[in-house]
């Protein structure tokens, strides 16, 4: 084959394979005294979600028009139309496809779709993860108000460094990584 060449793999010499351990052990060293991430003790601590967070969905029937565009939009094929014993057709959410895009819900001209905040779910098995019609209606089970206690994290840049919005201290501060 012409133009086609085989690459070996780079085969360090003894000192160059002791070097490259001893890298390796100094960022392992570095990241033990000063992390250069942030991490969050789930489920115990909470992430604040933003406004216009998109999470679980829930459906208004009422408004539902069975025009099957949330159904077409969907880039996961996770929205199947069910037909209801009044002969008309509504969606079922796969969650085990879906991503979250809510391309349906921005589709919908009816405004049927409404997006939760709500997110931290589990599900026994894969067949539990499709709802249908409804357990759309009545929505996800979310916790009557959100959590502020201080086990609830948020983040702020300031300048460079990222850190927690409540603390400040110059031991909880990392460097933000540039692309």
């Amino acid at each position: 084959m012409a133009g086609v060449r085989k690459i070996k793999p780079p085969s360090p010499s003894f000192p160059e394979r002791i070097r490259l351990h001893l890298d390796a052990f100094g960022v392992a060293l570095r990241e033990a005294v000063k992390p250069s991430r942030m991490t969050i003790q789930y489920p115990r601590e909470l992430r604040k979600r933003p406004k216009g967070f998109r999470g679980m969905l829930v459906l208004d029937v009422e408004k539902c028009i069975s025009c099957f565009q949330c159904a077409f939009v969907c880039p996961a094929n996770a929205i199947h139309m069910k037909k209801a014993p009044n002969g008309k057709y509504y969606p079922c959410v796969d969650y085990a496809k879906c991503i979250f895009c809510h391309y349906c819900e921005d589709t919908c001209t009816k405004g049927a779709w409404k997006s939760t905040n709500f997110m931290d779910v589990a599900f026994k098995s894969v067949e539990e993860m499709l709802l249908t019609t409804e357990k759309l209606i009545n929505g996800p089970e979310v916790p009557e108000e959100e959590r502020e206690d201080e086990y609830v994290v948020e983040y702020e840049v300031k300048g460079t460094k990222l850190g927690l919005k409540k603390d400040y201290s110059p031991e909880k501060l990392v460097e933000i990584e540039e692309d």
